[in-house]
């Protein structure tokens, strides 16, 4: 019974200290609102130009007024057609920035990689929309 009890007891410590030592995910969590909010500006007419650009760096605002925010959609749109879904890929932390990667499918693509780059505020300071191209093997192996 002691056994049973001391092995609970341990198991128990090293949780709560896994618990006590984790981050708390606020930087990806916020990271990740802003990636999903920018991927519904693009995809839907349901996100104001004030609220898509309410998170970027003052650099890249000012790269990305009301009329470049209204080419980038209808760009989107022509390249990669119609918006199927988007899924979180990863996470990773530099010094000096974060990186969040979500992949999406599209009508016209299949895998389009969107790569969010963010300073230390949360500021989106880069994006990149990346069509992935799977190679034909794949591609027949997925379908048998």
């Amino acid at each position: 019974m002691k056994k049973i009890v001391l092995i609970f007891l341990a198991v128990m410590m090293m949780a709560f200290s896994s618990v006590c030592m984790a981050a708390d995910g606020g930087d990806l969590n916020k990271d990740q609102k802003v990636a999903e909010t920018f991927i519904s500006g693009i995809t839907t007419e349901k996100v104001v130009y004030d609220k898509f650009v309410a998170n970027f760096d003052n650099g890249l605002k000012s790269k990305i007024d009301a009329k470049a925010y209204d080419a980038l959609k209808n760009d989107v749109k022509t390249k990669f057609g119609d918006f199927k879904e988007s899924k979180f890929y990863s996470f990773e932390r530099y010094d000096n920035q974060d990186k969040v990667t979500y992949i999406a499918s599209f009508s016209k693509e299949e895998i389009i990689a969107m790569v969010f780059v963010f300073d230390k505020n949360n500021k989106l300071v880069e994006f990149g929309l990346l069509p992935i191209q799977q190679n034909q093997q794949t591609q027949e192996s997925a379908q048998q």
